[in-house]
């Protein structure tokens, strides 16, 4: 079965969701088909080519122009929510085919429910959402109160996974954007659980790393097991309250001797770059501070 496209266009013949595209020669003419777009290589979805949905119903707005087009080379779709509404697909080249009249509600819904505009799924609050219990907007999964996205409970935008608070990640409680993997801080991993970007293994603060068996600590090289084998004094955890240095003071002088000890037995201690950071300077034996 073929699948009928639509594209939606502004009152003034302008690409009206993104991209600036005028559409003014490419129009149908006397129950003619418009002429093909140029050819645009190189789709990327959401970034590059032309953009058409199924559902006109999502982006349509007020005084906007809705068209039945064709569309040519390759399409690359979003995916489904369980109500069978795609968001929206990119192609090589379309010709608009002939313009239509909507027909719809007084919210332009087709679900139950909703406070928004747009929806095709029930209990939404927000904007053209395919899903349900969204807050947010454009969005095929469930309980979403961020935007576009496909999988659920997330806080971000353009996530495919569930329950992340950054964008465009396909994995899973991610802060970061842009990451495969899964529970990332950082930007674009493809491993776990990483505070830096662009790792494809786990737990790594650093930049385009495939292993990670070591951290900086003082600003030198540690290995994690050793860092992890470490006895923490209890007085480095801490609530900041005013400055940084100010908590460090705090925390300081209520600490106990035996902590104090135990800060200078840290894996490469350095009085130097501990008094940089907390403006102690403390004895690298004993760890008293040095008056």
């Amino acid at each position: 079965m073929t699948v009928q496209y639509y594209k939606v266009i502004s009152a003034d013949n302008k690409s009206c969701n993104g991209g600036d595209f005028d559409w003014t020669d490419y129009l149908p003419k006397d129950g003619e088909p418009g002429k093909w777009t140029p050819m645009i290589e190189n789709v990327v979805f959401c970034k590059s080519g032309y953009h058409v949905t199924e559902y006109w119903n999502m982006w349509y707005e007020a005084g906007y122009r809705i068209f039945e087009c064709e569309v040519d080379g390759v399409v690359v779709a979003a995916g489904k929510s369980v109500a069978g509404v795609v968001d929206k697909a990119a192609c090589t080249r379309i010709r608009l085919c002939k313009e239509i009249i909507p027909q719809f509600d007084s919210d332009y819904n087709t679900g139950y429910h909703n406070t928004g505009d747009h929806k095709a799924g029930n209990y939404n609050t927000g904007d053209r959402n395919g899903g349900h219990h969204n807050t947010g907007n454009r969005n095929v999964g469930h309980y979403n109160t961020g935007d576009c996205n496909i999988g659920g409970l997330n806080a971000g935008h353009y996530n495919k996974g569930n329950r992340n608070t950054g964008d465009y990640n396909t994995g899973h409680y991610n802060m970061g954007y842009g990451n495969t993997g899964d529970r990332n801080t950082g930007n674009r991993n493809a491993g776990d659980y990483n505070t830096g970007h662009h790792n494809t293994c786990n737990r790594s603060s650093g930049f385009f790393n495939t292993i990670n068996d070591t951290i900086s600590v003082f600003n030198k090289p540690c290995k994690i097991d050793v860092w992890r084998r470490a006895c923490m004094p209890d007085f480095i955890y801490f609530d900041v309250v005013g400055t940084m240095k100010e908590s460090w003071r705090k925390a300081y002088d209520g600490a106990s001797e035996g902590d104090k000890l135990l800060l200078v037995k840290l894996p490469n201690f350095d009085a130097d770059v501990f008094y940089e950071i907390s403006g102690i300077m403390v004895d690298p034996k004993t760890g008293k501070e040095l008056i």
